[in-house]
């Protein structure tokens, strides 16, 4: 486990798989909550915290990366913070519309 953490590019390489996993898992809830609403809210409840972490991790192991693949690797986890955040915020400024 030592080595791992040493090693900047296997740690954002392993935080962006986690990342989108966890985006898959939102898609398919969000597909599925037709039927099941109440287990959808559980569940954004438990993996954006989880996915906030992993991409912050991923994006501060991202300026530790040598050479060309820093800037596709910034890039990416900035993109996966920008649509986060931006998901946050539309959930919070819509909440007053739903019945």
């Amino acid at each position: 486990m030592e080595k791992f953490f040493k090693d900047a590019l296997k740690v954002s390489i392993a935080s962006l798989v986690i990342s989108i996993t966890l985006y898959i898992v939102i898609i398919a809830f969000f597909l599925l909550s037709v039927v099941t609403a109440n287990i959808f809210g559980t569940v954004i409840k438990i993996i954006v915290p989880i996915l906030i972490l992993v991409t912050i991790l991923g994006f501060i192991y991202s300026f530790f990366i040598k050479g060309k693949q820093k800037i596709p690797f910034l890039t990416l986890h900035f993109v996966s913070l920008y649509a986060l955040s931006f998901g946050i915020y539309l959930a919070v400024s819509f909440q007053g519309f739903a019945p």
